[in-house]
């Protein structure tokens, strides 16, 4: 009889750790969460607290064990999903950390990336790189050339703490220090220190890995100062990363994979091949394109992701996002008390037809992808006497559909990859409204999954493959139950005149921000 009857799943956000087991039918059978908040101790900064994580990871796994009465031995295999670009560092000889977990959305690193970006060495390397990109179109140079440090990127965060922590660089070169993202730490305690790895897509979301070489940057590592001694082991997603303790679940569980939050997603609504798309509204939108076996890179600024690793086999993916989608949301409640929470905001919106010509530009933090303007504030236009607050309700949800479509359509331009469905999971998708909307004006089928994170089904998806708990892809699409089908339907007229009007807003706003502000200071002289 076979004793193996459930995959675990392990996903760790920015907030919280949920564990889920599923059966072989790809149902979730239980699942459990652990808070675990960050704290911010100076301006700037979001850490969490490692072995805060580690704890929680340890405590939301040993409930749902207890839940569904499962044993260590029912369970083939364990998969991780996780935040990307968090690292940290720690002792190799104690395991005790030696930094807390800084967060890819810590901005403490931001002079940092103003002086590499300013770095003489580094204008000149694009400068290279810029004429043998147009001499052979090669990708890796493309992207060289297109690249500007951010905070977002781990190298800028990691150099900021070698740089401002007394004797750490050295500790780095005499090899006592370990770098990793969150998956290396997980697994390095759950193996008790026996495994120092990670997996292809972690590694390449962390900026310091090179996509096109398979292999840790050493240009950069070079430029920023940064000892390679400390980096991890990198496997493919489905790699063999060790067995768990016996102690901590009363048995060994295979680990057999680990993978970023959005790649998870991706593989978790079997966006297995050339250009399936998914789109996972939280916070913010992910809006991911798997473009195969061959990295591509946008003309207007989309990097090449290595999707997943699979026996050897790379795929790639194209991400761009939308920076505020819940956090807009949240904001109309907390900010100018307009709804006081996703639903509210979606019964108003759902008392209009249309937004009687108002629009709103959900672009808060600035505007990204393809237009890539950081001081572009959010707008709400087309304002009369006549509008209510259900015309900007539906106008926000519509807002955020259309960034979206910005995004999809610019993908599409900049690969020659047709994209036939979008499928969308996330808290923000719970909203028929916009899903309908993101169907209409792009003129593509949505479908909504039944589950609303997706990131914790790809790393379950992913070990499962790699035990032989499923046997292939078609099995897993064949677990595909549930979707919801938002096909297109308005004329190509409507569709049209609305497109036109939001990209004459869009066009109108950044020619506006242009414009520098005029604050009380300014005034007062």
């Amino acid at each position: 009889m076979e004793t193996h009857k459930y995959i675990l799943a392990l996903d760790s956000g920015g907030s919280a750790i949920r564990a889920r087991l599923f059966n072989r039918e790809g149902e979730i059978v239980g699942r459990e969460r652990e808070k675990t908040p960050w704290t911010s101790p100076v301006a700037g900064a979001q850490e969490h607290d490692p072995e805060m994580l580690w704890q929680a990871f340890v405590k939301v796994t040993r409930k749902l064990m207890k839940k569904i009465r499962c044993s260590a031995s029912e369970i083939a295999a364990m998969g991780i999903s996780n935040q990307r670009a968090s690292f940290m560092l720690w002792d190799r000889e104690t395991g005790l950390p030696v930094s807390n977990l800084i967060s890819w959305a810590d901005v403490r690193a931001a002079d940092t990336c103003d002086r590499m970006n300013r770095n003489i060495k580094w204008r000149l390397l694009k400068i290279v790189a810029a004429i043998g990109a147009r001499l052979t179109r090669n990708p890796m140079l493309m992207t060289t050339n297109m690249l500007r440090f951010t905070t977002d990127h781990a190298s800028t965060r990691l150099k900021w703490l070698l740089d401002t922590t007394p004797g750490l660089r050295k500790r780095c070169r005499d090899g006592e220090i370990l770098f990793g993202t969150l998956d290396s730490w997980f697994v390095y305690k759950l193996t008790g220190g026996k495994r120092h790895v990670t997996d292809i897509s972690n590694a390449a979301a962390s900026s310091l890995y090179n996509p096109f070489q398979l292999k840790w940057n050493s240009i950069v590592c070079g430029l920023f100062n940064i000892p390679e001694e400390i980096f991890p082991e990198v496997l493919d997603n489905n790699g063999d990363f060790g067995l768990s303790e016996e102690e901590l679940f009363g048995g060994p569980i295979p680990v057999r994979c680990t993978i970023g939050d959005q790649m998870g997603a991706l593989f978790g609504h079997c966006g297995f091949y050339k250009g399936d798309v998914k789109i996972s509204q939280g916070s913010g939108s992910f809006v991911d394109l798997n473009v195969g076996n061959k990295p591509k890179v946008s003309r207007r600024g989309l990097f090449p992701l290595i999707a997943w690793g699979i026996s050897g086999e790379v795929n790639f993916m194209l991400e761009g996002y939308v920076a505020t989608a819940g956090t807009l949301i949240d904001w109309l409640g907390n900010g100018i008390g307009l709804s006081s929470s996703g639903p509210e905001l979606d019964q108003f919106a759902s008392q209009c037809e249309d937004t009687d010509g108002v629009i709103v530009v959900p672009t808060a933090s600035g505007i990204r992808y393809p237009y890539f303007n950081p001081r572009t504030r959010a707008s709400i236009l087309g304002l009369s006497l006549s509008t209510h607050r259900r015309h900007v309700a539906r106008a926000v949800l519509e807002g955020i559909a259309l960034r979206l479509i910005d995004i999809i359509s610019g993908m599409q331009k900049d690969t020659a990859t047709k994209i036939h469905s979008i499928k969308v999971d996330g808290g923000v998708s719970n909203s028929n409204i916009l899903l309908q909307s993101l169907a209409n004006y792009a003129d593509i089928t949505v479908r909504r999954a039944p589950e609303s994170d997706m990131s914790g089904t790809g790393a379950a998806y992913m070990a499962g493959l790699a035990c032989g708990f499923w046997k292939d892809f078609d099995e897993l699409l064949a677990l595909q139950k549930g979707y919801q089908d938002f096909i297109p339907a308005i004329s190509p007229q409507i569709r049209n005149r609305k497109l036109k009007k939001w990209n004459s807003a869009i066009n109108a706003l950044i020619r506006i921000d242009r414009i520098p502000f005029i604050g009380r200071k300014e005034l007062q002289d």
